[in-house]
């Protein structure tokens, strides 16, 4: 029997989106979720939040049917605005998406998604980020009830003292649920985007630059997130805070000095 969690919900794609509104649905058949959303879109804006101006926010339109608020900020504003101020009991689970688009490798570091889940591993709650690749937008209802199986899963089999601070990025393939090939539990893929920008004429403004491109130099194999997702894998990456990069710390030994004063 799956027990009955408080759950947060957040996105990076504003709180009226499609994505947030078929997962609240979904979660709210066996969960209690109140929604910690943006007041607008936060596509692109990674981890910031909001400390040089005051934040705003708002119930949400019952019409909507998501109890909770829109929030004036960031993903990650929403989060920690709605743990330690919103919300009157801190949830078992911090949940952001369904986003559209995928946040694969790289992808997860630019993404208000997978922040506002890193935000909640922040607070010590499991957190997961859910994503779908943008041209499966179809299959979203299906694969928000996907999420769900799969978030109770992640909470019977991840321990409760989540102090290693993990928190977990799921990515849904470009294809129909029936033709995914299964799920895998993968390392974060590395590849680069070959971002280039462009000019655009906009009426009435002035000439602009918008960036393109696509990820290169994708690994082969199907550990790797971004390629496993490429071969019609559900992927599920496990991620962590610490960002040292171990194999250098050898190489600054000769750097460090011991600095002697005299009492």
């Amino acid at each position: 029997m799956t027990t009955r969690l408080r759950i947060l919900l957040t996105n990076d794609d504003g709180f009226a989106a499609p994505g947030i509104r078929m997962l609240h649905d979904a979660l709210a058949r066996d969960h209690d979720v109140v929604v910690s959303a943006p007041q607008t879109e936060q596509s692109g804006i990674g981890h910031a939040f909001t400390f040089n101006r005051p934040l705003s926010f708002d119930v949400l339109p019952k019409d909507l049917g998501m109890p909770g608020w829109s929030v004036g900020g960031t993903p990650s504003d929403c989060v920690k605005f709605g743990i330690s101020h919103l919300l009157s009991q801190k949830p078992h689970v911090v949940v952001s998406g369904m986003n559209i688009g995928e946040n694969s490798g790289i992808s997860s570091f630019y993404s208000g998604t997978v922040a506002a889940a890193r935000e909640g591993a922040f607070w010590r709650l499991p957190s997961i980020a859910f994503s779908v690749c943008a041209s499966a937008e179809e299959h979203l209802l299906a694969y928000c009830s996907k999420a769900v199986e799969m978030l109770d899963a992640l909470m019977a089999a991840t321990p409760a003292d989540n102090g290693k601070h993990v928190f977990f990025n799921v990515n849904f393939p470009d294809c129909a649920p029936a033709a995914c090939k299964g799920i895998k539990a993968t390392r974060q893929s590395l590849a680069f985007f070959d971002d280039r920008y462009k000019r655009i004429i906009t009426q009435g403004a002035s000439d602009g630059f918008v960036v393109f491109g696509d990820k290169i130099d994708i690994e082969d194999n199907d550990i790797f997130d971004s390629r496993a997702l490429l071969n019609n894998f559900i992927t599920i990456t496990p991620l962590g805070f610490d960002a040292t990069a171990e194999w250098a710390l050898p190489y600054l030994s000769g750097l460090e000095q011991n600095i002697e004063t005299e009492e």
